[in-house]
């Protein structure tokens, strides 16, 4: 295993599922990484909640939720999960609180993945 797959289970990814997924091409996955971290849908996602605007952020979620998903994000994905379902359902009580999670395990993510490579 490289040591960027050490570092990457060590964060909490689901290595295993993720290079399935990616056919065993890290460089495949350290690309699609190198983007999520770009594209940073997380600040839609604030940007709608601040909004209130519950439907675009069960939208921007529920995608965030996929890719986290694919890119075996374990952690982050999880707290994206319990956001997704509260707005699915219309369970608005704990949402800011569910979002300050998934930004923090966003911020978690992108400080590790700068010292994975």
């Amino acid at each position: 295993m490289s040591t960027f797959l050490e570092k990457f289970t060590a964060y909490g990814a689901d290595v295993d599922g993720v290079m399935d997924r990616f056919m065993e091409d890290e460089d495949l996955l350290m690309m699609c990484l190198d983007q999520f971290v770009a594209d940073d849908e997380v600040t839609q996602l604030e940007e709608y909640m601040g909004k209130e605007d519950y439907k675009q952020a069960f939208e921007v979620a529920h995608a965030l939720k996929g890719v986290t998903g694919n890119l075996g994000l374990t952690p982050l994905f999880n707290a994206t999960c319990t956001l997704v379902e509260s707005l699915r359902h219309e369970q608005y009580a704990n949402v800011n609180e569910e979002l300050r999670t998934v930004v923090q395990k966003r911020e978690e993510f992108v400080k590790a993945y700068e010292d994975m490579k």
